[in-house]
């Protein structure tokens, strides 16, 4: 390998780079990348904090739907090819204990909603918080957090957690990674420079094995997030009866030839694209040319182009507001931002051309391209199984609609799905798989599921799922909407299934429908004895749909259950369900 001190000393001339690239393997390429990040962001903690000479790491990850899970592995497995004896854990197994005795430790930790530990990595994050947590002086870390942009806790856990460490302390092998949606590129620069710097002081081998090279290759798909399918829609079917006031929509969506599988739970990735209307108003609010040729990812693009098919418009975020205001220079905005409960207020609804007319400044189409985030792709629980409907997924789909300021809005993929996507269209889709939302193992297991509104999605692929595979575990629904006339979804396939034996029981919630709202919490406290009856006997939990209200009064209804029929006290109940969540019994998809 090329000397790194002659590279570092000398001067970056176009031949000794071009030496440097042909003198290299990728591997090599890749550990420089790294080594030299490492150096320009951790130099001045490596020199306070001189790194232990041990070959043995610990990668721990805390995951609600795997991402987390996917990262930790890929590093382990780049770790491992260039000598490293590895521990790669999950932090719901992980024993607290444990912690005092590490040396070098990566975390990998996604963040729910508002700020929130994944349920894998609660009872981690909750002791780690606590006066229990002991002081950890030999320890040197990183922590990768994985989040969402869209929320003002951006990456909260992984930041508490950093924090925390270092609070105990512990030294930061590089400061904490936050990684948005498109997580996988900034996510593997952390595990690369981290290890450039581990194997710096460790003066490793960092070239990869031929043999490892060749499964990671393997293993890779032909279509993936970065890689998306187009695949053509073969059905699109309106669910909700005549006069109804919602808008759900079934799609069947064809994977034929693609070479794709899921499995019930997993998720389909859907890149919609921002409405011409909204593209126009956005142009007009900032007076720029919707045709002028910008450079995005290698293309030359009209700029209205990329504007409808790559960048966000339809939502704000804190980090995008933060990137304006700095442009700007506005005073007002600079304010808006200091005040977490304002700013949350002032997102609400607003849109890219609100802020360009409400707070407006002269800039160039390249300066508004840089300050908005590149549009993720919307991810739809899987409402099939490919043993029922083969080489195909269905989606259920609800078009999100709203005013303001007496203007009508709609959600981006909702609204495209809805309104401009029709049978014989292509979509450009990917598999999410949902690692922590699957069916048992043991088919004998009985399930319970809570799934009002398009929650009930991936619930018709579990039982789909259960009749092909024959399963004698018991199968049973709770759903909700508003009206039994107008948004009893799927109605005909439940009854059909109910009489078949495939559903073992149903129970319907329909919130208007007398004048006491009923809601699915209620028809679980109806039932409390028998569901508590079933989990005694090993059923699984799981809870799919709106996090916020539906979830949380889910989960007290089943605090309640436990209490009342298993006769406990509410630390009891608390502690009863926290086995569940640990054994993996309890599993929610919210959103």
């Amino acid at each position: 390998m090329a000397d790194t001190s002659t590279f570092l000393t000398a001067g970056l001339d176009e031949g000794l780079l071009k030496k440097i690239s042909q003198e290299t393997t990728t591997a090599q390429q890749f550990w420089l990348s790294g080594y030299l990040y490492g150096l320009a962001t951790a130099q001045e903690t490596i020199a306070q904090s001189p790194l232990p000479t041990t070959k043995a790491l610990t990668i721990l990850y805390g995951s609600q739907t795997g991402n987390s899970k996917k990262v930790a592995s890929r590093a382990a497995k780049v770790a491992e090819a260039q000598g490293w004896t590895v521990q790669l854990q999950d932090l719901n197994d992980y024993p607290t204990r444990q912690l005092q005795q590490e040396k070098i430790l990566l975390l990998v930790v996604s963040t729910q909603g508002e700020g929130e530990p994944p349920i894998a990595a609660e009872s981690f994050y909750t002791w780690l918080m606590g006066a229990r947590a002991p002081k950890l002086p030999d320890l040197q870390f990183a922590v990768c957090a994985l989040g969402d942009k869209s929320y003002l806790k951006y990456c909260q856990t992984g930041l508490d957690i950093d924090e925390r460490f270092a609070g105990l302390g512990a030294k930061r092998l590089s400061g904490c990674a936050c990684c948005d949606v498109d997580y996988e590129a900034d996510a593997e620069q952390w595990y690369l420079q981290v290890l450039g710097i581990l194997n710096q002081t460790n003066q490793m081998d960092t070239s990869v094995p031929a043999r490892a090279k060749a499964t990671q290759e393997q293993n890779t798909p032909v279509f993936d997030r970065n890689h998306p399918l187009e695949a053509p829609v073969l059905e699109k079917i309106q669910l909700h009866g005549r006069g109804a006031e919602k808008e759900t929509w079934h799609f069947e969506i064809s994977l034929e030839g693609s070479g794709l599988r899921y499995a019930p739970g997993d998720a389909l990735g859907v890149y919609a694209q921002n409405s011409n209307a909204l593209v126009e108003s956005v142009l007009n609010a900032a007076q720029l040319n919707g045709d002028a040729q910008l450079e995005w990812e290698g293309q030359s693009l009209p700029f209205a182009q990329i504007l409808e098919t790559a960048l966000e418009l339809s939502v704000l975020n804190r980090s995008v507001l933060q990137q304006y205001q700095e442009l700007s220079g506005n005073t007002e905005l600079f304010n808006l931002l200091q005040n977490p409960e304002q700013l949350k207020n002032y997102m609400w609804g607003r849109n890219v051309s609100d802020l360009l007319h409400e707070f407006p400044f002269d800039l160039s189409e390249q300066q508004l391209m840089q300050v908005l985030r590149k549009l993720p792709p919307r991810l739809y629980s899987i409402a099939s199984s490919l043993a029922f409907s083969p080489e195909e997924a269905h989606l259920t789909v609800a078009a999100v609609r709203y005013h303001f300021n007496q203007q009508p809005r709609k959600g981006v993929a909702s609204g495209f799905l809805a309104d401009e996507i029709k049978a014989g269209d292509k979509l450009r889709v990917f598999i999410e798989e949902n690692t922590y939302f699957k069916l048992p193992e043991n088919d004998d297991r009985d399930i319970i599921m809570v799934g009002p509104g398009t929650g009930i999605a991936p619930f018709r692929a579990f039982v789909q799922e259960r009749l092909e595979r024959g399963s004698s575990g018991k199968n049973w629904l709770f759903f909700g909407n508003p009206h039994f006339e107008t948004d009893f979804l799927y109605q005909t396939e439940w009854l059909q299934h109910l009489k078949g034996g495939a559903l073992d029981r149903l129970d319907v919630a329909f919130s208007r429908d007398q004048s006491d709202k009923i809601y699915v919490q209620h028809r679980l406290l109806e039932r409390a004895r028998l569901v508590y009856e079933r989990l005694e006997n090993g059923a699984y939990f799981y809870v799919c749909g709106d996090k916020k209200r539906m979830a949380h009064d889910v989960q007290q209804a089943l605090l309640e259950i436990i209490q009342k029929a298993g006769g406990k006290s509410l630390e009891s109940a608390q502690e009863y369900l926290q086995t569940l969540k640990k054994q993996r019994r309890f599993l929610e998809d919210v959103y």
